[in-house]
């Protein structure tokens, strides 16, 4: 994937993540950018293409409730 296509999938994800998990553009936005997607993507710019938008969003709206669990 191209820098533009990354940037393109990730505002998806975002924007995905606000239409169906009732985040905010801000949280959606931090999410993405702290979650394993961003770290797969330094590793490798194909990584994501094995993976739908949809379940980017599912990892990520868990990887955020299984972080706030474990604040508790």
């Amino acid at each position: 994937m191209t820098n533009a296509e990354i940037r393109e999938f990730k505002r998806f994800v975002k924007d995905t993540l606000v239409r169906e998990y009732s985040m905010n553009e801000v949280e959606a936005y931090r999410a993405v950018q702290n979650s394993y997607l961003s770290e797969a993507l330094r590793r490798d710019k194909n990584y994501v293409e094995h993976d739908t938008v949809q379940e980017w969003d599912e990892l990520i709206y868990n990887e955020i409730n299984e972080t706030e669990l474990m604040r508790m």
